[in-house]
């Protein structure tokens, strides 16, 4: 279930009734690595395997969906809240898993904790080395492509979307959850899944432009990265570095590129 009803008291033009409002459920999930506890984020609940799995690729756990040896719901936990995700034996890190898991687990909804210095993350991250090229007026026609893709937003007002699309604007991936970074890595988490993280070229989220996101896009390998609302100094610091495309206030008709505007062309 990701909605449910919920009576409440309205006040609009000057009175007061009674409306029935769609909620969007936020429930807890745990993501375990190898049997130990490695971090718990609050989500919006489905796709919740492709969750781990995005997670686990943007923290450095697994370089490819094949370092994963088995991902699935604890059958003993009710209300499927905990996935276990089990390493192949080749990517075993149970020593550097630990360490970093007693620093996560303080700090539920960041995309970063656990991780060191800034500038030791730019330094984690290899730049994109292509350089192709998009039509601004298509990235205002994929916006729309991502909007009509929402279907939880438009009944709650509660919830983020991601989606990711191909050099010749084919939607690979979407996803919507109550945290714009749980979104990001369930559509990460999807195109592992399927082998086609490697033909992502353009990524678009609802949600403002943070440097916990731009992370993301930068280890997931996009070239083009926008959002709906800003972006945070240090996000388009980290976009520059990354040689991606960072755009901001996507509108109807308008966009703000912060970085590489060489890749966006004009019909």
């Amino acid at each position: 279930m990701q909605t449910l009803k919920h009576m409440t008291a309205r006040f609009k033009d000057n009175g007061l009734f009674s409306a029935e409002n769609e909620l969007a459920v936020e429930e807890l999930l745990e993501i375990y690595v190898d049997d130990s506890p490695y971090a718990i984020t609050m989500r919006l609940p489905g796709d919740d395997i492709n969750l781990a799995a995005g997670f686990c690729f943007t923290e450095g756990i697994i370089r490819s969906y094949d370092d994963i040896a088995s991902i699935e719901h604890c059958e003993a936990i009710p209300g499927e809240r905990r996935v276990m995700v089990h390493l192949s034996r080749d990517r075993k890190r149970a020593k550097s898993v630990r360490k970093e898991r007693a620093e996560y687990l303080s700090k539920s909804s960041c995309g970063l904790c656990g991780k060191r210095e800034a500038e030791e993350i730019f330094d984690d991250i290899p730049p994109v080395e292509t350089c192709r090229h998009i039509e601004l007026e298509e990235i205002l026609r994929l916006k729309d492509v991502f909007e009509g893709r929402q279907a939880i937003f438009p009944r709650t007002g509660s919830t983020h979307s991601a989606a990711a699309f191909d050099d010749r604007a084919n939607l690979l991936a979407f996803a919507e959850d109550i945290g714009r970074h749980n979104a990001f890595d369930k559509v990460i988490g999807a195109l592992l899944k399927t082998r086609e993280l490697g033909k992502v070229f353009l990524g678009v989220v609802s949600s403002r432009l943070s440097f916990e996101m731009v992370q993301k896009a930068g280890v997931a390998g996009f070239e083009v990265f926008a959002g709906l609302s800003a972006a945070t100094s240090l996000a388009v610091a980290m976009a520059d570095r990354l040689n991606m495309t960072l755009i901001g206030f996507l509108r109807e008709k308008s966009m703000s590129i912060y970085t590489h505007p060489e890749r966006v062309l004009r019909c």
